[in-house]
Parts: C-alpha cells; sequence; structure tokens
C-alpha cells in the first residue's frame, strides 16, 4: 500500500500509511485525516479508497473542491507522485514500491512539524486514540503515538498508556478518585486496552479507539 506525505502550508506534517478500505479526509473531528481550521475544507471533504495495491482518490462533494496539482477532479486513481490540493494543505501519494527503491521516507517528516501545522493538522489513522466522550474535555482527542502517554489525574498519580507488540496497556494506582476502566478499578498490572473501552479519569470519560 502507498503513504501521504502532508504539508500545511508547505511546511511538512506527517507521513500516513494507507490502510486497506478507506481514509477519510476532513475538518470533521470523525475522519481519519483531519484537517483543523482550515475553512476551505469540509467537513468529510474527500476518501481515499485502498483495494490491494490500489488508491483511488474521490472528492465527497466538497464546497471548495479537491485538486490534483493543478485540475479539480472528483475521482482519480492515484500515481506515485502526485500532489493532492485540499485547502491549504498538499497531500503527496507515494507508492510503497517506489518508496522502497529510492529509500524516501527512512527520516520521518514529522520530526520537523512546526507547532503551527499540528494545531492545523491531525493525523489520526496511525494509532489508537482516547476520545473525550464526557467531561469538560468532551470531543478532546488523544494520540496514542508514543510509547508512554500520560493522562493528568489531578492532584492523584497520573495514568499511563504503553504502546507495546501486544497492544495497549493501561496503568494506575487503585484507590479513591483513581482512573476507573469499563467502571471497574483499573487491576494491578495493568489492563490491556480493548476497542470502545472506557476509561474514566479526573472527571472525563475517554473512549478507546482503535
Amino acid at each position: 500500500m502507498g503513504k501521504l506525505v502532508i504539508k500545511f502550508r508547505g511546511q511538512p506534517v506527517s507521513d500516513v500509511n494507507l490502510k486497506l478500505g478507506e481514509t477519510t479526509i476532513g475538518r470533521h473531528a470523525t475522519c481519519d485525516i483531519v484537517l483543523n481550521n482550515d475553512k476551505s475544507v469540509s467537513g468529510t471533504h474527500a476518501v481515499i479508497k485502498t483495494v490491494g495495491k490500489k488508491s483511488t482518490l474521490q472528492d465527497l462533494g466538497s464546497t471548495n473542491g479537491t485538486f490534483l496539482e493543478t485540475r479539480r477532479v472528483t475521482q482519480h486513481e492515484l500515481q506515485h507522485g502526485e500532489t493532492i490540493f485540499i485547502g491549504e494543505h498538499e497531500l503527496v501519494y507515494r507508492d510503497d514500491l517506489a518508496l522502497g527503491a529510492s529509500g524516501f521516507g527512512k527520516g520521518s517528516g514529522a520530526s520537523a512539524v512546526s507547532a503551527d501545522s499540528l494545531e492545523n493538522t491531525q493525523v489520526i489513522s496511525m494509532h489508537a486514540q482516547l476520545v473525550a466522550v464526557e467531561g469538560k474535555d468532551k470531543g478532546k482527542r488523544v494520540p496514542l503515538m508514543k510509547e508512554e502517554t500520560l493522562l493528568d489525574n489531578s492532584g492523584k498519580n497520573p495514568a499511563r498508556i504503553y504502546r507495546g507488540p501486544d497492544g495497549y496497556v493501561l496503568h494506575a494506582q487503585i484507590g479513591p478518585g483513581e482512573p476507573r476502566i469499563n467502571n471497574k478499578p483499573i487491576p494491578h498490572g495493568g489492563q490491556i486496552l480493548e476497542n470502545d473501552d472506557i476509561i474514566d479519569i479526573a472527571g472525563t470519560k475517554f473512549q478507546f479507539v482503535k
């Protein structure tokens, strides 16, 4: 499968490996690739459908259009090196076979990301994430991209989520006011997270989404 190299106003943001099936792109938080604070991007702007080694770009009736180089497109089978323009974002398609031949991507573009770019683009299809479904932070998303992610628990010990070969494991202290999972205490030694698990911490409920 191929990948996208994403840029915002010419600055690299991240690399995304396309998944089999659909990868949605837009301003809405439910998209796989979220392009924030860009009013020219529709809520669900476009989708890339990947079947085998073929990826096809499709515009989803967006207001301002999806462009391939300088040409507005409604549907297009992507070729290595082509650039998709959505609002102020550029998404460069790289074929995995060509990547292997050229060595492209051995250094992650994410290391050069500016703070401004991160505020405008969230890539959420690469890793699991937490989505706040209740509480003061409702709607907030926490991508679990690091090997260790800390969840603040005001006045108490933070919870920790470790990403490893067996999945994501939640660790926390046990006691009054400490984090809970699915309305139960987190066991000693931690608990492997499953899709749709609910973590309750500091008055906010987060749903684990893979």
